[in-house]
């Protein structure tokens, strides 16, 4: 079972078989180098989800993250929210559920972190200008969502998500078109990446402000770019040092960064991002994939160190 400290938890749905799309895996698919599904968890981990529940069949579930399978498989979202609601521990009171293909999914959850259900309220959610529901854009009290699931009896295979969220208490947030587009055809992916918005706000793994520094005193905030805004400055960056950016992937140097923050020490972060470097020029191989295994190794042994710490004290 998963538990997300603060009684928060998440669900991404991930388990269509992205047919308008050619059959692709939409979770993998990449805004500005960074794959969807990544920009998702980046936002819920930016509220303080750590463990996300991934639901699908995609291969592309980030590291850290909780993934199930909907049964049987395929089988539309009202399973896909069965199995991920199987997975969430009981101290998880409001859950996100959110669609892996959000273009700008930082805007989603910000609006979900600043709203959640109030009084006799089982949800609040989003909707379009239309007046549309984005159920997979939404806030919901899991003790609501469970008693509708189980009034279903186990008839959740292909069914809509209407015959759970109809019997839901939902304050609805208005947003614009632009806050919960989706990508679900090839002129949503060609217009998502010729969107600036769309790749300067979502998907940062780190939040933005001051922090207090070691000595108790204020940090001034820093300029903060998320990784799909990185592209440019790879750009530049890599023709200064003479290196074909197409063989670094900015979210797997980022991963790293964020991992071994987490696991180690923020300072131990740039160091270990300058280690992954020289290892990568090191081995004579500029390929990605030998980059994403050299990223794996350092993300093992900071978990690994962690571990040890933890059972020494």
């Amino acid at each position: 079972m998963v538990n997300d400290s603060g009684g928060l938890g998440a669900i991404v749905f991930a388990g269509g078989r992205g047919s308008r799309l050619g059959g692709v895996d939409k979770a993998a698919i990449e805004l500005g180098g960074v794959r969807l599904i990544d920009r998702v968890v980046a936002a819920v981990r930016g509220v303080g989800v750590m463990r996300p529940i991934v639901v699908g069949a995609t291969d592309a579930t980030p590291r850290g993250c909780v993934a199930v399978r909907e049964h049987p498989p395929y089988s539309g979202p009202l399973a896909a929210l069965a199995a991920g609601l199987a997975a969430i521990d009981r101290s998880v009171d409001e859950v996100l559920l959110l669609a892996c293909d959000l273009v700008r999914p930082d805007r989603v959850v910000a609006r979900l972190r600043d709203h959640a259900p109030a009084g006799g309220e089982d949800a609040t959610l989003l909707r379009d200008p239309d007046g549309r529901a984005q159920w997979l854009a939404g806030r919901y009290r899991v003790a609501a969502l469970t008693r509708a699931i189980a009034a279903l009896d186990g008839a959740v295979a292909d069914e809509p998500l209407r015959r759970v969220t109809a019997a839901l208490e939902i304050r609805w947030l208005d947003a614009d078109a632009s806050t919960v587009a989706d990508i679900d055809t090839p002129a949503d992916l060609a217009r998502a990446r010729s969107s600036p918005g769309s790749l300067a706000e979502a998907g940062s793994a780190a939040p933005t402000g001051s922090a207090s520094n070691t000595h108790g005193g204020t940090m001034p905030q820093s300029n903060h770019l998320p990784p799909e805004a990185l592209d440019a400055w790879l750009a530049a960056a890599a023709a200064e040092l003479d290196v074909d950016p197409e063989t670094v992937r900015i979210g797997t140097v980022l991963d790293v960064a964020r991992d071994v923050a987490h696991d180690v020490a923020r300072p131990a972060a740039p160091l270990s991002t300058f280690l992954l470097g020289v290892a990568y020029g090191r081995s004579g191989e500029a390929d990605p994939a030998r980059l994403q295994s050299l990223a794996d190794q350092l993300t093992d042994r900071a978990a690994a160190w962690k571990a040890d710490r933890t059972d020494s004290e």
